[in-house]
């Protein structure tokens, strides 16, 4: 340890307090709470960080909850994770469950059983979930793809292609801003080449084709191609170049 810095290892627990370095490893609960910074993997049944931290390596938890600047060289591996400040992950992430109301961007891909999104989202690679649930900002740079997508659009986003069973892309209601500061745009479009799915609903999205068995355009939209199995609407607002059932 530096001096003039707090860092103490007991009975399997790290805790950082004010500023200080310590060595990766196993641990039961890891704590920081100033600024830390670990070299080397953890282990651990549950990290939290209110401050900073600087990992270099990989995290594999139970749950993690961060409020703060986190960022890790390696992927992050946990059941929970809970992000209210802003993460850099320079893998993948991997969880059952992911609630952020603040900033989290990977460089890899991201699987999760369950996405709740009230921040904001950038990966590099693929976004995977059983539910994605957004009511904030992302850029995927390749698939999301989910069993059920609900998505609000308060700003700009895009992913490379969207796919899923159930698909439901809304404008965002500017009476319920996902925070105090952050009032949706009036004029927020989502980006992306493909849309496939099951039953779709759009509105507020430019596509070059959309491809489901019900597909309903609405308001706001600007599609190349429709293609549909059983059922098509256009809605008032709403551009489509070309529809065909197949």
């Amino acid at each position: 340890m530096e001096n003039g810095t707090k860092g103490k290892l007991t009975k399997g627990n790290l805790s950082i307090t004010g500023s200080s370095t310590a060595t990766g490893g196993n641990y039961d609960k890891v704590n920081i709470v100033g600024e830390g910074t670990i070299d080397g993997d953890v282990e651990c049944s549950r990290l939290k960080c209110i401050g900073t931290l600087d990992m270099d390596g990989h995290l594999k938890a139970n749950r993690v909850g961060i409020i703060g600047t986190c960022s890790f060289s390696g992927g992050v591996q946990a059941d929970a994770i809970k992000i209210s400040g802003t993460v850099t992950i320079g893998g993948d992430i991997k969880s059952k469950e992911l609630r952020c109301s603040g900033t989290i961007e990977t460089q890899g891909n991201l699987y999760s059983e369950q996405i709740d999104l009230t921040g904001q989202l950038n990966t590099q690679g693929d976004c995977e979930a059983e539910v994605f649930a957004a009511r904030g900002i992302f850029d995927i740079g390749g698939l999301l793809n989910a069993g059920q997508l609900d998505i609000r659009l308060y700003r700009d986003c895009q992913a490379k292609e969207i796919g899923g069973e159930k698909i439901r892309i809304r404008k965002a209601s500017a009476l319920n801003p996902f925070n105090f500061f952050f009032k949706p745009s009036l004029h927020a479009i989502l980006f992306t080449s493909v849309i496939e799915g099951d039953e779709i609903y759009l509105e507020h999205t430019k596509a070059n084709v959309v491809r489901g068995n019900h597909v309903t355009i609405g308001p706001g939209c600007d599609i190349g191609l429709v293609e549909y199995k059983e059922h098509f609407a256009q809605m008032k607002g709403a551009i489509v170049n070309e529809n065909r059932k197949v």
